[in-house]
């Protein structure tokens, strides 16, 4: 047995070590050691159970002559500068459990690259295959599914691999980790991924796959990472992701999803990474339920169609760092609650219907960026915290602001500026109203009158806006009395 790994040998391996024939383990990982490896490697080293030569700088191609070391174990060359074909027959390593081959040049982007692969079926202890970070096409062969049922960690992300991923890969139950991200696989999920109820991690993202995400994949109740963005997936995020309590990280982003977003989504409380669900065609209000997501460092929605005002139970998100809504239809003042989330870092509100003040606590925020833009904020910009900083704040597009550091180029706000909780106070409060005026305040009045009071619930006659509504001044032409309009936001859902 040799081993000296993790020191800071350099320079070309000597040779004479492949002539021990006695030879059992030869371990040299992370080194700066650069050759080639001997064509004639394992065949004067019958013995050897383990060769480990990741990363250093080997370079040049893998020797076929590998297949003779029949009770090979570990083969290891990650991370090197090994190139060409892989032409090993794995059929004769019946021993072997750990084939680790990435962050090399193997293969050319050839449909036969994968040739090799079909001979890792008779490895019957085979529990690791990475594969990552080559040039390898092709397609994944449907024999996978016979490949060893101790098969744990499948990785073949970074690639050229296309075709579809074969239904038989469900025959694999030993799975903990699938990673073929970042290639070319084309086609639906497969039904059958929800066999594989050992699964804790699933990265598809960066691929072709189209058509629904299969219901069957809420099987996988041990999931703890799942990446699914960069595709073309449609159709409506399934419900049976409930099943999910483990999962820390969900990343849908990119695709083409529609609908609501299932309640159920919002009940995978151990989600402390983050959920990104942007760029997609999904809908409707965020439920008060967000809150639920109190470990959460990152929630983007961002480039949706998602509307309504933002729920207060978002303060209880207490552990959130960044949280991206822009590109959205979500409308009303921001919520008070707010101040609460005191580790916020990143906040992205641009393009979308934001209105009223740009309140105050956002200065008592550790911010590093914020982008209001393109909303229709009001009033007074603050100059304090994130705010004194030019280059970390966006709020251009929003033609009511004014005041804010004089690098924002803003118009100075005039003095006799009120807010509209002044403006409402002032007209509702300004005399004591008799027993008579109240009286009259309960008279049924048409719509049209109101209407015509209001001017037609004009921008110019907005008092303020509240969670649920808007409230207008208007003046009855008949009897010229100043009133306050409230008018219900329609598509506010009511909440008990």
């Amino acid at each position: 047995m040799i081993g000296l790994g993790d020191n800071g040998l350099v320079g070309a391996f000597p040779s004479f070590f492949f002539n021990l024939s006695m030879l059992e383990i030869i371990s040299f990982p992370e080194n700066q050691l650069q050759g080639s490896l001997p064509s004639n490697l394992c065949l004067s080293q019958p013995h050897l159970t383990r060769i480990e030569f990741a990363i250093n700088h080997f370079n040049g191609f893998l020797p076929p002559s590998i297949s003779s070391c029949s009770e090979l174990e570990i083969l290891d060359v990650y991370q090197n500068d090994l190139k060409g074909g892989i032409t090993i027959d794995f059929g004769r390593l019946q021993h072997l459990s750990f084939l680790s081959l990435g962050f090399n040049s193997f293969g050319s982007n050839d449909l036969d690259d994968m040739n090799f692969f079909h001979s890792l079926s008779n490895c019957s202890n085979l529990e690791t295959i990475e594969l990552l970070s080559n040039q390898l096409g092709g397609v994944l062969p449907n024999s996978i599914g016979n490949f060893s049922s101790k098969l744990s960690y499948l990785k073949m992300q970074s690639n050229y691999i296309s075709g579809i991923i074969p239904s038989s890969i469900g025959n694999l139950l030993g799975l903990t980790t699938v990673s073929l991200s970042v290639n070319s696989f084309t086609g639906m999920i497969p039904e059958s991924i929800g066999e594989l109820q050992n699964l804790q991690i699933l990265y598809l993202y960066d691929n072709h796959f189209s058509g629904v995400i299969p219901r069957s994949i809420g099987n996988l109740s041990l999931l703890t990472k799942v990446v699914l963005g960069g595709n073309k997936l449609e159709g409506t995020i399934p419900s049976t992701i409930g099943s999910w309590k483990k999962v820390i990280a969900l990343d849908l982003h990119g695709n083409k999803l529609s609908g609501s977003v299932p309640k159920e989504l919002f009940q995978l409380s151990q989600l402390s990474i983050g959920l990104d669900l942007s760029q997609n065609n999904l809908s409707g209000v965020l439920p008060q339920e967000i809150g639920d997501l109190k470990f959460s460092g990152i929630l983007d929605f961002s480039v949706n169609r998602f509307t309504g005002e933002l729920p207060s139970s978002l303060s209880r998100c207490t552990s959130l760092e960044a949280l991206d809504l822009s590109s959205n239809l979500f409308y009303g003042s921001l919520p008070e609650s707010f101040g609460s989330l005191k580790g916020l870092e990143y906040v992205d509100l641009s393009n979308n219907n934001f209105s009223g003040h740009i309140l105050t606590y956002l200065q008592q925020i550790p911010l590093k960026h914020l982008n209001l833009s393109y909303n229709n904020f009001d009033g007074e910009v603050p100059i304090k915290g994130v705010f004194a900083n030019a280059s970390a704040i966006s709020v251009t597009g929003n033609i009511g602001l004014c005041g804010g550091i004089a690098n924002l180029h803003l118009p100075k706000c005039t003095s006799t500026a009120r807010t509209p909780k002044d403006e409402l106070e002032s007209f509702l409060y300004r005399d004591k109203p008799s027993e008579a005026r109240l009286a009259e305040s309960f008279e049924k009045i048409s719509y049209g009158r109101l209407f015509k009071a209001s001017e037609g619930f004009s921008a110019e006659n907005l008092i303020g806006t509240g969670s649920f509504s808007s409230v207008y001044k208007g003046c009855l032409d008949e009897n010229g009395f100043t009133v306050a309009i409230k008018v219900l936001k329609p598509s506010t859902p009511r909440r008990f």
